[in-house]
């Protein structure tokens, strides 16, 4: 059995794949299949198979725009899987002579060219999952396809650069390496471009089977059984202080269904949790902000990785639970430079396009324009829900203390800031006044999101 074969019979269910257009000269299979029993296309790179030629790219491209458009037809989503045509030197012959070809020109300018495979891939994607896969190296018009992507999965072997090393050499006069380019570790967390990260090609498989079940059939698995999550203390799950830092996966992990939480872009903006999760095996989104990191606050990467998700469950038609422990959004000369206004006007326009179901926990706090940005009143969350602890108000309780004691206040307005302060100190003035749904104990959590989100 080939490379290719075996990554085949890792992803579709036994027996299920049909190769469409088989032993055609084609550097790429092509079919469907399916995956927990969900029809699946897939377009994928024959790697170390078969070996480049440039008289194939024409075909090739014929063949990948054929599988994207029954795709798009079936309503089916699509796999898009790249590796590094032949050899087994990853570096090796990763150079740009080898694309050459008579009839580079026509792969460029035709309308079934090259460019009609990165338009037919991002029409498929405005209503069809896309998800894909970076086995091995792969750079410049290949690469771009596979960022049209709503998840993007690389193996520590993959590699995707713009421009090849020997490309970056020429034109800009620096040495490079493949890896240093677009390795793993530069696409997963400084980028953000990648959005998990595998050490096994086969555990990235069993994960790319789990994401589709998640997001097409909304379950966490085929016959509907579910863990409970395991005993913790709840008493001392959150830190006594909102002014210390916790990981919130901690908090996350507390409720939801026992493993099932498959958290995207980990190690890229970690201020800010994104994944997918289950609860009595149904799957729904969490975006919580991550104390641990930061402090929570949201900067322009964070806001575009929660635009991410927010698109990619609007699009699924899944719920979301946003977790607010947040200062606020990030400011200074830094931020402003960085288009920080732009970044959180695109993440309310990304809450307001998003029709799913939304609810609101503030776990510890929530000041200013985080409230809003966490998907607040306003933006229709179904329930805004605190615990006991949290404070939520246009400015923090020591901020508001520090205003009180000012000496240029007059008594009037430091009786109106006084109220203001036990508002903000106190969930159950809030929900006294109807701001806020209700104020739950962390205990509860399990059973409160559940309530809101499904029943």
């Amino acid at each position: 059995m080939g490379l290719s074969e075996r990554r085949v019979s890792r992803l579709f269910d036994p027996g299920s794949f049909k190769e469409d257009l088989e032993g055609q000269n084609t550097h790429f299979i092509c079919g469907a299949g399916t995956i927990h029993s969900i029809k699946t296309y897939v377009a994928m790179s024959r790697g170390r198979d078969c070996e480049f030629q440039s008289n194939r790219q024409w075909s090739t491209a014929q063949q990948i725009i054929k599988t994207v458009g029954l795709a798009r037809a079936a309503e089916a989503p699509l796999i898009y899987i790249q590796d590094k045509i032949g050899g087994n030197n990853d570096t090796e012959g990763f150079d740009t002579a080898r694309v050459f070809s008579s009839d580079m020109s026509s792969l460029l300018l035709s309308s079934s060219g090259m460019g009609s495979v990165s338009a037919s891939l991002a029409e498929l994607a405005k209503r069809n999952l896309l998800m894909s896969v970076i086995l091995g190296p792969t750079s410049g018009p290949l690469a771009l396809p596979v960022m049209l992507a709503d998840l993007v999965l690389m193996t520590r072997r993959g590699a995707l650069c713009m421009g090849r090393p020997d490309m970056v050499k020429a034109m800009l006069a620096q040495q490079t390496d493949l890896y240093s380019l677009g390795g793993s570790d530069i696409h997963s967390t400084a980028s953000g471009s990648v959005h998990l990260v595998f050490d096994d090609e086969a555990d990235l498989f069993t994960d790319l089977r789990k994401l589709l079940l998640y997001l097409i059939a909304g379950k966490s698995s085929t016959y509907g059984e579910f863990s409970t999550p395991p005993e913790v203390d709840f008493n001392r799950l959150l830190p006594p202080s909102h002014n210390i830092p916790y990981d919130v996966q901690h908090l996350v992990r507390s409720f939801v269904d026992s493993d099932s939480l498959i958290e995207i872009s980990a190690s890229h903006a970690p201020e800010v949790l994104v994944g997918l999760a289950s609860l009595q095996g149904q799957v729904f989104a969490v975006v919580a902000n991550n104390s641990a990191h930061g402090g929570g606050v949201i900067h322009k990467r964070t806001a575009r990785k929660m635009i991410h998700v927010i698109d990619l469950v609007g699009k699924m038609g899944l719920p979301i639970l946003f977790i607010a422990d947040i200062p606020g959004i990030m400011i200074g000369e830094e931020a402003e430079r960085d288009g920080i206004f732009t970044a959180v006007a695109d993440l309310f326009r990304a809450h307001s396009r998003c029709k799913v179901k939304k609810l609101l926990l503030v776990a510890r706090k929530a000041y200013t324009g985080g409230v809003y940005a966490m998907s607040g009143p306003g933006f229709e969350p179904v329930a805004v829900l605190t615990y006991p602890d949290a404070n939520i108000g246009v400015f923090s309780t020591l901020t508001m203390e520090k205003i009180i004691q000012s000496s240029s206040m007059t008594d009037a307005q430091r009786a109106v800031v006084s109220v203001l302060d036990k508002e903000i100190r106190s969930p159950l003035l809030l929900k006294d006044k109807g701001l806020i749904t209700d104020v739950i104990s962390v205990r509860d959590t399990r059973g409160a999101v559940f309530k809101y989100l499904f029943d």
